[in-house]
């Protein structure tokens, strides 16, 4: 078997690995990533074209340094590939006024100083009014939200780091990492790596590092859809992008919805929180049940009247969950120079570019400057746990 050696080895060469290549071959690393798919590859958690970007954060204030870092280094990637990635279209938040996640939005911007407008009724009627607003709704606009074109973002990245040197090896499968004197084997169906440190970033096929790390991974492929407009206005350039909480009408508190500028001049990217069964793997292409979206032609129909509620395509993309969805992002106890960078249950890819960085500052220096102690990686192990290999499929 082939033997490879290089400073530092990344697994799972996708949102968050494609970006820490980047920034390890940018700081004079030499990298090889691996993947079990092509590399960039498509069933992968960045397919479909696009991702929210927005700064206050219905996950809470505690994010907000990363997305901070996150819009700093998308610029940072815009300016040495010369191709547009992130677009500031605004993004406005409909949800009702009595929304536990309104607190909440309302505390990420005022705890950071962030710009933010708030309307309701008429007044948001007039500004939105490619929406059906409610008189319990409120709306909450994030001047520097917009999106990212997500698989053009992660081609940039690695073509970026290819430039500065580092290599990429796809379709092939990791097996393990494992202690070899002073340094770390990463052993594959096609060679062994050797290594000083280590980044895993595997995404959906994390399952079994973060057994090693004591959680479940769990693997939700999503449902996107794309709708053709009635409405010309529906395919302006300036249409923000737009989240929308539906429990007002029922539904859970999941019952996510969100759109999109048009991409194409006569379809409209709307998604929601639709989600298959769990699966173990997304190794093999899925096929999806029509009743899967119901849910999200009921939510075109009675919110967005601008779009035609019968979706002309259809692609799936899957994020790996952790309980509590929040991703492990940190040192692994006992294995000095390997990071783990996973789980981060379907609200990364905004985050991406900074937690490739975080994971490369981690990986090299062992600390970082961006707050990320809420992702503890060993924060579901017990405090003496200490591991010497990890399986990685």
């Amino acid at each position: 078997m082939t033997t490879l050696e290089t400073d530092v080895v990344i697994v799972g060469v996708g949102s968050v690995g494609s970006m820490a290549s980047w920034q390890l071959a940018s700081r004079g690393q030499r990298v090889i990533g691996v993947d079990r798919f092509s590399i960039p590859g498509p069933f992968s958690g960045y397919a479909g074209e696009s991702r929210v970007f927005r700064k206050i954060y219905a996950e809470g204030g505690h994010y907000t340094p990363l997305l901070r870092r996150a819009q700093d280094l998308w610029r940072d990637l815009e300016k040495v590939s010369g191709t547009q990635l992130l677009k500031t279209t605004g993004a406005v938040s409909i949800l009702n006024e009595d929304n536990p996640r309104f607190a909440v939005l309302m505390a990420a911007g005022k705890e950071h100083g962030l710009d933010y407008e708030i309307l309701r009724g008429d007044e948001a009627r007039t500004k939105y009014p490619d929406h059906v607003i409610k008189d319990t709704d409120v709306t909450i606009f994030d001047p520097e939200g917009g999106y990212l074109k997500s698989e053009r973002s992660v081609t940039a990245a690695l073509a970026e780091a290819a430039r500065l040197g580092a290599k990429f090896l796809g379709n092939r499968k990791a097996h393990s990492v494992e202690a070899y004197g002073d340094r770390y084997i990463v052993r594959t169906d096609q060679e062994e790596i050797i290594a000083s440190r280590v980044i895993v970033s595997q995404g959906t096929g994390a399952g079994p590092v973060c057994k090693e790390l004591g959680v479940h991974l769990s693997v939700r492929p999503q449902v996107l859809t794309w709708f053709p407009a009635v409405d010309p206005s529906m395919c302006r350039e300036d249409l923000p992008v737009f989240l929308r909480r539906a429990e007002d009408a029922g539904r859970s508190d999941r019952a996510l919805f969100y759109g999109f500028p048009s991409a194409d001049g006569w379809t409209v990217k709307v998604a929601g929180s639709v989600y298959m069964d769990e699966v173990e793997s997304m190794e093999k292409p899925r096929s999806w049940d029509p009743q899967y979206l119901d849910p999200i032609r009921a939510w075109v129909k009675e919110f967005i009247p601008g779009l035609n509620p019968e979706p002309v395509r259809v692609a799936l993309c899957a994020d790996g969950y952790t309980p509590d969805d929040t991703g492990l992002l940190g040192a692994v106890p006992g294995m000095e120079g390997v990071v783990v960078a996973a789980g981060f249950s379907g609200h990364g890819f905004k985050m991406a570019s900074a937690l490739g960085a975080v994971a490369a500052d981690l990986v090299l220096d062992g600390t970082t400057a961006t707050d990320v102690s809420f992702m503890d990686a060993a924060r579901f192990l017990g405090p003496d746990t200490r591991l010497t290999s990890m399986a990685l499929s």
